[in-house]
């Protein structure tokens, strides 16, 4: 018992959903992605972009879309931790617009990814939007 107050002590405050939490984990995932592209090949950082029609995987292109990893993380971190705040909503949001824009258009007008290795990057901020979106009133009243 002991340790799960010592762990909702970091967490985001819940303030009656779970949105906050979503938003931290996604957080936690980007950051994660952040640190592959620093230290791994740049074949295995960017592995969704694996079709022929892709540019070669380069060190700079992994470390500039590692950084990109490092804004949006922050951003949704901030949002987590200040849910009621809507520029911070709003800027997550678009946060998640445009990993939503940068996949869907690599996918489908550069043909660089796959379907299958696009799915996560896309599922995951369509839903954050959905779910910010539907609950927006809820955490801002806006």
């Amino acid at each position: 018992m002991a340790s799960t107050s010592a762990l909702s002590r970091y967490l985001p405050p819940g303030e009656g959903g779970y949105l906050p939490y979503f938003l931290l984990f996604l957080s936690t995932l980007a950051i994660a992605h952040s640190v592959v592209c620093y230290v791994s090949d740049p074949e295995t950082s960017l592995r969704q972009y694996s079709v022929p029609a892709r540019p070669p995987p380069s060190g700079l292109c992994a470390r500039l879309y590692g950084m990109k990893n490092v804004y949006t993380s922050l951003i949704r971190a901030y949002a987590a931790y200040n849910i009621s705040n809507p520029q911070l909503y709003a800027l997550a949001m678009a946060s998640f617009l445009g990993v939503v824009f940068l996949n869907g258009t690599e996918l489908v007008v550069y043909r660089t990814a796959r379907p299958k290795e696009c799915a996560v990057a896309l599922i995951a901020p369509t839903t954050a939007l959905l779910w910010m979106s539907s609950q927006r009133h809820y955490y801002i009243g806006v």
